[in-house]
């Protein structure tokens, strides 16, 4: 093994723990950070190299591989635009369903509370033709009740500011974590302006929310729809998938 070979293999090992690492803390690995820690002045056409590289230990090791979050979207596109480089990345299982479902991972209750919180106020966006105002948004926060560990509040005597205050803060954290994107309509409905946030209380007008790039990662469209289906006590047949997916906006049972 040549020298320069060496040091690829070195770094593609530092880019697996670094990945790792923001993947145990719950955050994305970003490029501006990869850069900073791992990749330092390495050529841009070496990148490409460390990345695929990285990934091979991944899967072969861990069962896991790098995946690109998607760039923010408009909610209703006139056209297509071509995809700027990656920014973001997130870990994936490469592992098939029946193997994920033999895992007995340990998880603690308030990640087991967040995660069964993101996908309900997801799955209402995903039947709601995947956009939803601010303030029907708050309104299905605020009859959820959001976790504890985002949004602390005592539903039975908090009055309705507080109430409203603590939705709002729940769904800027969906938000900041990736889950939700917060998008700003046009004058009509076939044009849209795109204007990511934070999810907070400001700007509401005309803004609705979507699923953000995390979402699109770790939620497909039938899995949301098995979601649905064992949330509301039914079975996920074809005759559910067609309801389901007109509720979606497409046909999810040929996907």
């Amino acid at each position: 093994m040549d020298e320069d070979t060496q040091v690829c293999e070195r770094k593609a090992i530092d880019l697996v723990r670094y990945a790792l690492a923001c993947h145990a803390s719950g955050k994305p690995l970003k490029r501006e950070n990869l850069k900073a820690h791992v990749l330092g002045n390495t050529p841009a056409r070496n990148t490409r190299q460390l990345l695929d590289r990285a990934n091979e230990l991944l899967t072969q090791n861990f069962g896991l591989k790098m995946v690109a979050l998607p760039s923010h979207e408009k909610v209703l596109t006139a056209a297509p635009k071509a995809q700027p480089a990656p920014a973001k990345w997130v870990l994936q299982s490469t592992l098939p369903d029946a193997a994920r479902q033999r895992l007995d991972l340990p998880q603690s209750d308030d990640d087991q509370a967040i995660l069964g919180f993101a996908a309900t106020v997801l799955s209402l966006v995903f039947v709601s033709n995947m956009s939803v105002s601010v303030d029907q948004l708050v309104l299905y926060v605020r009859k959820l009740g959001p976790p504890q560990c985002i949004a602390p509040v005592d539903s039975r005597g908090a009055s309705d500011a507080h109430l409203d205050s603590a939705a709002r803060e729940a769904i800027a954290y969906l938000t900041r974590h990736g889950y939700l994107d917060k998008v700003k309509l046009g004058a009509s409905e076939t044009q849209a302006t795109q204007q990511p946030t934070d999810g907070g209380d400001h700007h509401d007008d005309g803004m609705v929310y979507t699923w953000g790039p995390k979402a699109k990662i770790e939620f497909q469209p039938l899995d949301m729809a098995r979601f649905i289906a064992a949330a509301t006590g039914q079975e996920c047949t074809e005759d559910f998938l067609r309801i389901i997916g007109r509720a979606y906006g497409s046909n999810i049972a040929s996907q």
